[in-house]
């Protein structure tokens, strides 16, 4: 049963905290853009912040500014930072593997309120109004009150023959207002758990978000026309975010990549749910799922009038897609540019012409509007996070998380400014809003700033 966790003096238990407990002084709205609400920092996962404090001149100085334990061992999914007008603050959001979803004040790390909501946690939130919304690992779409914790509704997936129980949500949510009735939540489901994933058959969701005129945490429409599910049928579901975005049609485009054995790269009607086109990606082995969220360069920028999508799968080539058709632009092979193979699962970050992604360690920056590299950085280790970017033209830096550190890297050139050693893996991206970094390890969500 889910309940609101009071808070009090240790983390170790059912701790729990209400907006009372955040005595930190209200705070003026930031200025427009200065938050990360989603993974990726938007709906088209620019992965870029509007944050001018952090760049490459300031990286070297970063230093710890607080540090907090979250209530639960295990992964955390990436940490969403949003200025909440109820509280008249910005609050950073995370949520733990073991199913607890945070809120701190993001100048002083005080805690705000926590929900434990009775299931593991893979999605990292997103905040839309005052809504924070994340799936589950039991399927369930959960919808809680940005100020206060409290559950505002939840959205249950249906359970799809011959499947005995709803798939997971790995997908972390994107939310828009694509037809004027309010906000929708878009998602997918990898299926059901099994120990040879047998049946692994999931969806792509479109539900109503609070505030929808429709109703809250209904269903709008759900999609698995996938070509290929297997010898039974019953596989092929979503495991990356979905990205969203109007393409040079005036279209709502929601796109997004499936699993084994599809493995292709989908835009859909974000309205209809219609498909719009289907790209597939090559297939060189037995786990080439797309894991990767896409990355989203509108129409008319880099000289596409159509717009582009980028987004890499594990067959580990980076691709250049046209949005409105889905036609290949240009690919680029991370595996022969690194020398190494890996599961690509890192979503790119794009600023201007320059597309940068991580993979097997390494981090690789490529003109976007061609696939020519740029530079690339090797420094090893695990690595699953997306990079960020922030800081004025100029002086950008990228920040990512590769095995047990945070790096910082020059855009421009790739040359480490920033390295912090921490608790634990770093598999979540990083934030970066208000002037701070914000990234998790560990058991603990960090923040640094500039000395």
């Amino acid at each position: 049963m889910r309940s609101l966790i009071v808070a009090a003096a240790a983390l170790a238990g059912v701790l729990a905290a209400g907006p009372a407990s955040a005595s930190t002084a209200p705070v003026a709205a930031p200025a427009a853009g200065d938050t990360w609400p989603m993974f990726g920092h938007d709906p088209l996962h620019s992965e870029v912040s509007a944050d001018t404090a952090i760049g490459a001149s300031t990286a070297p100085s970063l230093t710890e500014r607080w540090s907090k334990p979250l209530p639960s061992t295990g992964d955390q999914p990436s940490p969403s930072v949003a200025y909440n007008a109820t509280l008249k603050r910005t609050l950073v959001y995370d949520v733990t593997y073991g199913g607890v979803a945070s809120a701190f004040s993001a100048s002083t790390g005080a805690l705000v309120w926590q929900r434990k909501v009775g299931a593991k946690v893979f999605s990292s939130p997103a905040v839309y109004g005052n809504t924070v919304y994340f799936g589950d690992n039991s399927g369930t779409l959960e919808a809680l009150n940005a100020a206060t914790g409290a559950v505002q509704c939840t959205f249950t997936l249906p359970v799809s023959p011959p499947a005995t129980q709803p798939g997971r949500i790995f997908s972390s949510p994107v939310v828009g207002n694509v037809d004027g009735s309010g906000p929708t939540v878009f998602f997918g489901d990898a299926g059901i758990a099994s120990a040879t994933e047998a049946q692994n058959g999931g969806h792509f969701w479109a539900v109503t978000g609070v505030g929808n005129s429709a109703g809250k945490c209904r269903r709008k429409w759900s999609y698995d026309n996938w070509p290929n599910k297997g010898t039974d049928g019953t596989m092929t579901g979503v495991w990356d975010e979905p990205a969203l975005a109007r393409n040079s049609a005036g279209t709502w485009v929601v796109a997004f990549g499936t699993s084994n054995p599809d493995g292709a790269v989908y835009a859909l009607n974000a309205v209809s749910g219609a498909r719009l086109w289907r790209f597939q990606t090559k297939q060189t082995g037995p786990d080439q799922d797309v894991g990767a969220a896409p990355t989203i360069s509108p129409p008319g920028g880099n000289g596409r009038a159509a717009g582009v999508m980028y987004v890499d799968g594990k067959d580990g080539i980076e691709y250049a897609l046209n949005l409105l058709s889905g036609k290949r632009i240009w690919s680029f092979n991370l595996e022969a540019a690194t020398g190494s193979q890996a599961n690509a699962e890192s979503a790119a970050a794009l600023t201007g012409n320059t597309l940068a992604v991580g993979f097997a360690g390494s981090v690789l920056a490529l003109n976007a509007t061609t696939g020519a590299m740029i530079w690339q950085a090797t420094i090893g280790g695990k690595l699953l996070a997306s990079p960020a970017v922030s800081g004025g033209p100029g002086n950008q830096a990228l920040f990512i998380g590769i095995g047990h550190h945070e790096y910082g890297l020059s855009l421009s050139s790739g040359a480490k400014l920033f390295d912090a050693a921490t608790k634990g893996q770093i598999l979540a991206s990083t934030a970066v809003a208000a002037g701070t970094l914000y990234f998790a390890s560990g058991g603990t969500l960090y923040a640094y700033a500039p000395q």
